[in-house]
């Protein structure tokens, strides 16, 4: 068993991590660190608002962003209206998809994705605020995306059309690690 000292890359401060905690904030610099296996890393994390009144917003929480595209093999329904037009509409274009990466559980974590991948917010990139204290991420890159396939089946399941079968594929880059105010999802 390996066992490594988890200081702060900028200021060697010792940092505050929990077993699930895959990216923190050093107390003392506020420098957002990765935590893996070979220790930990800097890591760049964008804060972002859509709307200027959560500027002043205490708790900011991570969501992992990937774009790319939703692309529908198949979609399969019981009988009557199918929904097939509406999920064209969504997952005909590229697009920003979601996934929280904070500590939720998994209903409220899709509620949260499916929202913002059907609103699309447009997000002002912002220097970290004065005072922020960023929630630690507990969901990793990978396992991101195997939360993003389930929003995706969620979305499409609460369709009206008695959803039977679905087969899609994703076609997404590596994403990134951004900070939305939590008050966003209250």
């Amino acid at each position: 068993m390996k066992l490594i000292a988890l200081r702060c890359p900028n200021c060697t401060e010792p940092l505050a991590v929990e077993n699930d905690d895959v990216v923190v904030a050093c107390n003392n610099c506020q420098m957002m660190v990765a935590i893996s296996q070979n220790g930990a890393v800097k890591m760049a994390v964008s804060f972002v608002v859509a709307h200027s009144q959560h500027l002043s917003a205490k708790e900011w929480v991570p969501v992992w962003v990937f774009n790319g595209r939703v692309i529908i093999k198949q979609r399969q329904v019981q009988g009557g209206r199918s929904g097939e037009k509406d999920s064209e509409r969504l997952w005909g274009v590229p697009r920003s998809l979601y996934v929280p990466a904070w500590e939720l559980s998994l209903e409220i974590a899709q509620n949260v994705g499916s929202q913002l991948i059907q609103n699309q917010p447009e997000l002002q990139r912002i220097e970290r605020p004065e005072g922020a204290q960023f929630v630690s991420a507990v969901v990793t890159p990978d396992d991101g995306r195997k939360l993003l396939e389930f929003i995706i089946l969620a979305i499409e399941a609460r369709r009206k059309d008695m959803l039977k079968r679905l087969e899609f594929d994703l076609e997404v880059g590596e994403p990134q690690l951004m900070a939305f105010p939590k008050a966003m999802f209250l």
